[in-house]
């Protein structure tokens, strides 16, 4: 008899995927379309308010276009990404290491944690006063400003990690002759992994905040200025412009993290994928 069963109007294919599942599986296609849909709803909206309210997206595009040209979108740029980079990676160093260290010696942590918990709980833009008198107005500052942003987030988290770390493992390391380094480089430090990288995504998110509030409050320069000063004078179209270069930035540098974790942590398990 011949199974009539796939021929019933609404049976989905047994060995096939429907259309839903099929672009749900397609992060680029999944991710494509929400812009789409993203930049549709955009449009509708600026069509139902002034501009002075909402550009429109082609608004938007030709002030893009328009600033990159003239070059004044890259060099605020350029002026922007160099003290962030340096800021995010000695903080991504020095929280790193410090809290491995922290981890690993109970007794360190019980001296310095309740520092770092102070430092922590005091908002940046407190330090911002103190910063321009030990430092000056310059670009110094800002790397200052964009390290003490992002330092704790990677190293409280970092910390916890190191503190994770199977203790049967490392008691076995230990009856084995294993030094503290080896233990650091076989047991910590694979159980950290997972936790830099988790500290990394702040920290990056914080430093970028760091950099523009930075360049708004210690030196009017790079994109943080754009947004002052398109901001104080209504320029939404051309205020959008730094506006999708930071967007850009944290997406690319997300994009890099995930790619790093996936690189180097293989073993990882995803509930989710």
């Amino acid at each position: 008899m011949t199974d009539t069963t796939n021929l019933l109007p609404g049976t989905p294919p047994k060995n096939g995927k429907s259309i839903a599942a099929a672009i749900g599986g397609n992060q680029y296609l999944l991710g494509t379309l929400s812009v789409i849909v993203f930049l549709a709803i955009w449009q509708v909206v600026s069509m139902n308010v002034p501009p002075i309210i909402l550009p429109a997206p082609a608004a938007v595009f030709t002030a893009f276009i328009g600033l990159t040209a003239t070059g004044e979108l890259v060099r605020a740029t350029l002026q922007t990404i160099w003290p962030f980079a340096v800021g995010l990676v000695v903080a991504f160093v020095v929280g790193t290491v410090l809290g491995l260290v922290l981890g690993i010696f109970r007794p360190a942590a019980r001296v310095l944690d309740p520092y770092i918990f102070v430092f922590w709980s005091i908002p940046n833009i407190a330090w911002l006063p103190l910063f321009i008198a030990w430092f000056g107005v310059g670009n110094l500052t800002l790397i200052v400003f964009v390290f003490v942003s992002a330092v704790f987030p990677q190293l409280l988290t970092v910390e916890s990690g190191a503190k994770e770390a199977d203790s049967f493992l490392v008691e076995v390391a230990r009856s084995l002759g294993g030094t503290k380094r080896e233990i650091l480089h076989i047991v910590v430090l694979p159980s950290a992994l997972p936790y830099i990288f988790a500290g990394l995504r702040i920290a990056v998110g914080r430093a970028l905040v760091g950099i523009i509030v930075g360049q708004l409050l210690i030196v009017a320069t790079g994109i943080g200025y754009m947004f002052q000063f398109y901001g104080e004078t209504l320029s939404l179209a051309k205020y959008f412009a730094p506006l999708i270069v930071i967007a850009a930035l944290a997406v690319l540098l997300n994009r890099g993290v995930n790619w790093a974790e996936r690189a180097l942590i293989p073993w990882k398990q995803h509930a989710f994928v």
